[in-house]
């Protein structure tokens, strides 16, 4: 018990001051959901999004894979050949992605990359 409270008392600092821009990254994560709307993605959970690791459905990205001749890797190679990474590889029906930490360029670049791959 001991060592558990030392830990959580340690990470207390970089905790607090992660929740500090926390509106800012809600902010963005409700950008990126809004924008992933237009073709036909679905965010799964609480709406609106009050946290920045966002459960999408994503049937666009499927029905791609089913005559892709990469099959479900295709999204993974499409997203690393546009440096997205940490994307799970044959993943394309759901899955979670996290916007926090990045810039609001970032952000549009990560939606634009993603509509382009759906077609949109």
């Amino acid at each position: 018990r001991g060592a558990s409270l030392m830990a959580l008392m340690a990470s207390f600092p970089h905790v607090k001051e992660r929740v500090k821009n926390w509106d800012e990254e809600v902010k963005k994560a409700r950008y990126l959901v809004n924008e992933l709307e237009k073709i036909d993605i679905k965010q799964l959970g609480e709406k609106p999004k009050n946290h920045d690791l966002i459960k999408l459905d994503t049937p666009v990205y499927d029905n791609i894979a089913k005559t892709h001749k990469k099959k479900g890797y295709f999204l993974y190679y499409e997203l690393k050949d546009r440096g997205i990474i940490g994307m799970k590889p044959g993943r394309t029906r759901k899955f979670k992605i996290s916007t926090y930490g990045l810039s609001w360029e970032q952000v549009g670049y990560v939606a634009e990359s993603f509509l382009e791959i759906g077609g949109g």
